[in-house]
């Protein structure tokens, strides 16, 4: 009877033994699942990570370009406006000097002469 009873017990303890590596072998699916999904995730993330930074590279060399144009543009209208300003300067020491007359030349004023 002993026996029957031991049996019964070591049935009962494998069967339980079984259950709990059935569980254990469910868990450990789980996670195998769970990293697998993690690793596409990452895998995605390193995508766009990469993508994101060759965007900014663009953008960087783009805004340089940019930068680089309009300060040129910058430096030739000011450029103009010195020219500008120096012509009106000249301009006016010429008048002021005599040099471009300012209201037109008078006629010289002839008198007729009367022959005897």
């Amino acid at each position: 009877m002993e026996e029957k009873d031991d049996s019964q017990q070591m049935k009962g303890k494998t069967s339980d033994l079984s259950s709990q590596i059935d569980e254990v072998k469910e868990i450990m699916k789980k996670n195998v699942n769970q990293i697998l999904h993690r690793e596409e995730n990452l895998d995605k993330l390193l995508e766009v990570h990469i993508h994101i930074h060759h965007l900014q590279t663009r953008k960087g060399k783009i805004h340089n370009s940019v930068s680089r144009s309009y300060w040129w543009k910058n430096v030739k209208l000011m450029v103009a406006v010195v020219v500008i300003v120096l012509i009106i300067v000249v301009v006016i020491i010429l008048l002021a000097v005599g040099v471009i007359p300012i209201s037109p030349p008078v006629a010289p004023v002839v008198t007729p002469t009367i022959k005897p």
